[in-house]
Parts: structure tokens; C-alpha cells; sequence
């Protein structure tokens, strides 16, 4: 029964993804065609081709660059494979709701409520929230810290592969995470994107010391897609002349990434079609059927390599 429902589960996946690939070798399959649609945009713009257009990716980060969750950690099977960001902040005493010895607890309980019986638009911000006056150098070199040492060994390594294979192209990645800002930005030295195309919850920052009041939208789920919007048109102003294309979307999540890659996966670009990557995404709901390309990763760069920092 177990195996008749396993080649059961197979075939319902390979009717409702895009495609699915054995191992991971799909990276050469997304970035041949994000590659190709590239090409066919240039194309229509003659002689002068990549000159006319500004090509951008967009990522979640927790669960699809990284593999656990900058702000929980990773925990398998009982085993800390390394310690998130809300409890290293608390216990290096920058909140002031939390105290360092048994404030992660508290906090631990206060955000599962919030997120479970709640709201997650509650809780994600919460997160950033509870370090309000915190000092932002202090916090971000903490946490720079912690991905260099701990957290970047677990960047997925095919993601890392395309990520740098993207940008060899001159298309731009920009992240896009329900993560704090302050703790996805401290990433940035670790990975083939600037810091200013980083983007997490933002908290209006006053003399250099996080306040608590929110700087919208709030990134997540359809607050994703507003925040692309708005990247696009700043990017936009700031190249006038120029068209942005908005070639690929990578995420992992249909509850949290599925409203931006679905707008990602139905533009109408100048030609070709933009390609959205759903990474360890599970089932895939009606309302996403047939729109992104369902592969699965577990390869990290810790497993043969070490971390890929600029």
C-alpha cells in the first residue's frame, strides 16, 4: 500500500508542476531558460538589445536560499544544527521585552501564539519588533557574524549555483523575506547580492536605534508582491529609457511566496515567459497549478565546500 501510494503521490505531482527533476540537476534546466528568455527580450529590442532592458530575479530567503530559518534556526530531528537569530539577539541582551537568561522562552511561547492563534502579520513583525531599541550596527554585526560562522554553510548550494549564475548574466537578484530586515541584510557579505537589494520586515530606524513602529508593506505573503511592485518602479525612475523585466521568482512556500511568484509567472513580458521555481514546496494548491517549475533541494554548501562569501 505505502508503495502503491508513493507512485500515486509521483504521478500527481508530475501532472500538476511544470516539471520535477531527479536529483538536482535541474539547475541547468531553470537557468538555461531563464537564459533563453533573456535572449528572446534582447531580441525584440534590435541593435540595441541588452541596453534597453534591466533584467531582475526575484528570491525568498528562509527555505530557499538558506535551508532552516535565519530567524528560528534548524533543528533536525532534536539535534540544534545551528541557533536562530531571535534567540542569538536575545541572549546577547539587545531586547528589551526579553531578558537574557530564559527570555527566549518567553519569547519563543508569546510569538507560536501570536503566529497560531493570531496572526502571522502579527507575528512576523513581532519578531523585528521585540528588539525596539536596539542599537543597528550592534545588531547587524552580531548577526553577520552568525551567518559567516554558522548560517551560511547552509545556503542551499544549487540555489547559490544560480544566484551567481544570474548575476554572471547581469540579472540582478533582489531577496525578498518575511525575516526581519535588519537580520537578511546582515547576510548580504555572504552572498552574490548587494545589501541594498536585500529586503526583510523594516522598522523605522531613529539615530541609528530600531524603533517598533513598521515601515510597510509587511513582507509577506501578498505584501511580497507589493514590495516587488514597488522595487520595480524604483528601479524603473532610476534608469529612465530602460524597461524592467522581471525574468524568474524563486520560493519555497505557496502560503508565503505563492502570491509573488504567481504574479512573476503570468506577466506578460516583452517575449518569452518568466520562469517561477517552487523549492521543497510540497502539494501544490489548485489555485497554483501549472504555473511553477516544483524541483526539490537538499544539498548545502557545508556538505563539500566552504561558504561562498564574496
Amino acid at each position: 500500500m505505502k508503495i502503491l501510494a508513493n507512485i500515486a503521490s509521483l504521478v500527481f505531482t508530475l501532472l500538476v508542476c511544470k516539471t520535477v527533476t531527479a536529483g538536482e540537476d535541474h539547475t541547468t534546466q531553470i537557468l538555461s531558460e531563464i537564459e533563453n528568455n533573456r535572449q528572446l527580450v534582447m531580441e525584440q529590442a534590435g541593435p540595441a538589445g541588452e541596453d534597453s532592458y534591466i533584467f531582475l530575479a526575484f528570491w525568498d530567503f528562509d527555505g530557499t536560499i538558506l535551508h532552516g530559518d535565519c530567524s528560528e534556526g534548524l533543528v533536525d530531528d532534536g539535534t540544534v544544527i545551528y541557533q536562530g537569530l531571535a534567540q542569538l539577539v536575545i541572549e546577547s541582551g539587545h531586547s528589551k521585552i526579553y531578558p537574557v537568561d530564559g527570555g527566549f522562552d518567553r519569547f519563543w511561547k508569546d510569538y507560536r501564539h501570536m503566529e497560531h492563534t493570531i496572526s502571522e502579520w502579527l507575528a512576523y513583525p513581532f519578531i523585528a519588533q521585540m528588539m525596539w531599541g536596539a542599537d543597528t550596527a550592534k545588531l547587524e554585526d552580531l548577526c553577520a557574524r552568525h551567518f559567516r560562522e554558522q548560517m551560511s554553510p547552509h545556503y542551499f548550494s544549487s540555489s547559490m549555483e544560480m544566484m551567481n549564475h544570474l548575476e554572471s548574466l547581469g540579472i540582478k537578484n533582489h531577496v525578498i523575506s518575511a525575516s526581519a530586515d535588519v537580520f537578511v541584510t546582515a547576510s548580504a557579505e555572504t552572498l552574490p547580492i548587494d545589501r541594498s537589494r536585500m529586503n526583510g520586515i523594516k522598522l523605522k530606524i531613529n539615530d541609528g536605534v530600531l524603533s517598533e513602529e513598521i515601515i510597510y508593506p509587511v513582507t509577506w505573503a501578498e505584501g511580497k508582491t507589493t514590495k516587488l511592485k514597488e522595487i520595480v518602479a524604483e528601479v524603473e525612475a532610476a534608469n529612465p529609457g530602460k524597461q524592467v523585466v522581471v525574468l524568474a521568482a524563486f520560493g519555497n512556500s505557496y502560503g508565503t511566496d505563492g502570491a509573488f511568484m504567481k504574479f512573476v509567472a503570468q506577466q506578460q513580458l516583452p517575449a518569452g515567459k518568466a520562469t517561477a521555481v517552487m523549492i521543497n514546496g510540497g502539494d501544490e494548491p489548485a489555485e497554483y497549478r501549472g504555473l511553477f517549475t516544483c524541483v526539490q533541494q537538499t544539498a548545502t554548501q557545508g556538505d563539500n565546500e566552504k561558504p561562498n562569501v564574496r
